[in-house]
């Protein structure tokens, strides 16, 4: 009875260790992601236009789709911020919209993306030899036909709606993601902690999953961060050739095409989406550079 108390009191003991040291490294590289003030910043920017994108249904003052013929073309007011398009719909309102199927698309494709690679590139990196060897040759060949036209045509084959289009974006962008984590995984796999897993009789799905993932969360974040606003350019670029979300539902990129007809005789409805669309983009530039600030902790700014 003394013995068991004796290694539970250890294990506890270990745990608390264990959690300290977790505690006291997320401090230090929130401390080092701080000290970069552009992407607090960022960070703010983002949470503010994910809130609003998540709760566009009450952020947006009027419908995004219902006319309102007896307002066509009004510049930005008190009424209408951003002012009011050829339909007389509310340029603000279909702005907000839009960042939802745009962070819809970002934020999907790239659980699609993370989860695809993290799978992939765990068990070519673990496993090694002829696993490793198939899985990676299947990445060069993705990785070899050009992404935005292998999108086109999936867009084409599934329909112009956002999740035709978040699957489309998704099936090339993995590739990146498999080779970071595959990287990651076979710097580890030697390591001291994961012998001595081997040794007490962890399996090879535990070893995975409890230790070298996570031990690898730091490169995946980092490309995460990077790769939303990534899969929302893609988006925005479908919209261009003429592949984006159908009509009614807004889209940037086709809203800034659509404002570049009137440009100079109604700038804002070109500009308003197009700066919007730069704050998103450069917002999640700055948490990316933060993150990689936090996770490089032999580097130096």
């Amino acid at each position: 009875m003394a013995l068991k108390m004796e290694e539970l009191e250890d294990r506890q003991t270990r745990t608390y260790q264990i959690l300290s040291q977790r505690r006291s490294t997320f401090a230090l590289r929130w401390f080092r992601f701080r000290k970069n003030r552009l992407a607090v910043v960022g960070l703010v920017l983002v949470v503010l236009l994910v809130v609003a994108a998540v709760f566009a249904p009450i952020v947006a003052p009027y419908s995004y789709t219902k006319p309102n013929f007896l307002e066509t073309f009004k510049g930005p007011s008190a009424r209408h911020w951003f002012g009011t398009d050829s339909l007389g719909r509310d340029v603000f309102s279909r702005v907000i919209w839009a960042l939802r199927s745009a962070c819809i698309v970002g934020f999907g494709a790239e659980a699609v993306e993370l989860t695809v690679g993290l799978m992939i590139g765990a068990l070519a990196g673990y496993l090694g030899g002829l696993v490793d060897n198939i899985l990676m040759r299947i990445v060069d060949i993705v990785y070899a036909f050009p992404s935005f036209l292998f999108s086109i045509i999936l867009v084409m084959l599934l329909g112009h709606n956002i999740w035709a289009i978040l699957i489309a974006v998704s099936a090339t962008s993995w590739v990146g993601m498999a080779r970071v984590v595959r990287g990651q995984v076979m710097r580890l796999k030697q390591s001291g902690f994961i012998e001595s897993a081997r040794s007490m009789g962890a399996g090879n799905w535990r070893i995975i999953r409890r230790y070298l993932l996570p031990n690898s969360m730091g490169p995946v974040l980092v490309a995460v961060t990077f790769g939303i606003p990534a899969n929302m350019m893609t988006e925005a670029g479908l919209s261009v050739v003429g592949l984006g979300i159908e009509p009614p539902t807004p889209d940037l990129g086709q809203m800034i095409i659509d404002g570049q007809q009137a440009m100079f005789s109604y700038p804002y409805l070109m500009w308003t989406p197009a700066l919007l669309f730069a704050i998103t983009l450069i917002s999640f530039t700055f948490v990316g550079d933060g993150m990689r600030d936090a996770f490089d902790m032999k580097g130096k700014r």
